[in-house]
């Protein structure tokens, strides 16, 4: 689409003239092939950084804790688990070690603990104790921890018992 207008024509012509110059400046000064091959190497590496920086900060597989010590989870290992979010899409795995105690069951959930204090519940641990969720969030990245209790079997009560155990979400959860 073309422009009537003097100011933008003579953007388009500016821009054209610096794009040429500097294009041209950059492969009178780079003809090396040395040089260039090790630009071409620190442009790719750079560019793995940043694409593998998202998956490194993204998946994280954390130690399931009870509660306790210093820390919100500093107490015994009771499980792990394992969450991938990508974009807005999220997958958790699950596990506890041990079971629950007759006629309970555990039940996992993301709390954003320190802001709404909202827990979400992900659902509740098979009798092998896996928990597998998968669901498209607005924004993952409000809650900080991961939660589970031990409730009742078949609880119609749908706030979160007491907490055996959790961890502390790494960033980006928790922005």
């Amino acid at each position: 689409m073309k422009s009537n207008n003097p100011k933008i024509r003579n953007l388009r012509i500016s821009h054209l003239y610096i794009k040429f110059v500097v294009l041209n400046y950059l492969m009178k000064s780079y003809r090396n092939s040395t040089v260039r091959l090790t630009l071409l190497m620190c442009m790719i590496t750079i560019a793995g950084i940043f694409s593998s920086a998202e998956f490194v900060f993204g998946q994280q597989t954390l130690d399931l804790k009870t509660p306790g010590g210093n820390e919100a989870f500093g107490g015994d290992n009771k499980g792990s688990v394992s969450i991938v979010p990508e974009e807005h899409t999220v997958n958790i795995v699950a596990n506890m070690t041990t079971p629950p105690q007759e006629g309970k069951v555990f039940e996992g959930w993301l709390a954003d603990v320190g802001g709404s204090d909202y827990k979400l519940s992900v659902g509740e641990f098979s009798k092998n104790g896996t928990l597998r969720f998968t669901d498209t969030m607005v924004n993952p990245y409000t809650y900080t921890q991961f939660l589970v209790t031990e409730e009742p079997f078949e609880d119609p009560d749908p706030n979160a018992a007491s907490v055996i155990a959790g961890a502390e979400l790494v960033s980006p959860f928790g922005q």
